[in-house]
């Protein structure tokens, strides 16, 4: 029935009505289609230029800001006596004490299981030094930075300022 009334509208109805009906929908479907990639090509984009962008949440900045720090733990290490390097064939000794500083009780543990190895590390490293280089408060900040460093290696620390040692603190410092 439904195809009687159709073929009796196309016959009642000019030539020039009945293929403007096509070109009607198939320009709709076009630009249909166009808006579709459009609207999919600009939310990709913004996908693309966002995504490494993590929106900002005030919930988490005020939790952080409300975080107490946590206290730091310092590990006392025995004394050290070293021979320093020679200049002018003259001796000269170095005896030091130090604390490291380290935030995490995993980094705590992480160098009393390696002592050995970091006291090792720090023979070698404080015996290499002449008395010049020592006697400047530039000269012991060096050594304190290759102090960090060389522990942190040691123990493997993924982010030496959380899970490292984060610092050195001489409590004594003697060269003779």
């Amino acid at each position: 029935m439904a195809e009687k009334k159709q073929a009796e509208a196309e016959a009642e109805a000019p030539e020039g009505e009945a293929e403007a009906k096509p070109k009607k929908k198939s320009k709709l479907l076009i630009i249909i289609i166009a808006l579709l990639l459009l609207g999919g090509g600009g939310g990709g984009a913004a996908w693309w230029f966002l995504k490494g962008k993590k929106p900002h949440d005030p919930k988490t900045a005020a939790q952080k800001q409300d975080e107490p720090e946590k206290p730091p733990i310092f590990i006392r290490i025995d004394t050290f006596t070293v021979n320093l390097k020679k200049i002018n064939a003259e001796d000269h000794f170095l005896q030091v004490e130090m604390q490291f500083k380290v935030v995490d009780p995993k980094a705590d543990a992480a160098v009393k299981l390696r002592m050995p190895e970091i006291r090792n590390a720090l023979l070698l490293l404080l015996s290499n030094k002449t008395q010049e280089e020592l006697l400047t408060v530039e000269g012991k900040q060096k050594l304190s930075s290759d102090i960090v460093t060389q522990s942190n290696q040691i123990i493997r620390a993924k982010e030496p300022a959380k899970d490292g040692v984060v610092g050195v603190y001489f409590t004594s410092f003697v060269i003779q």
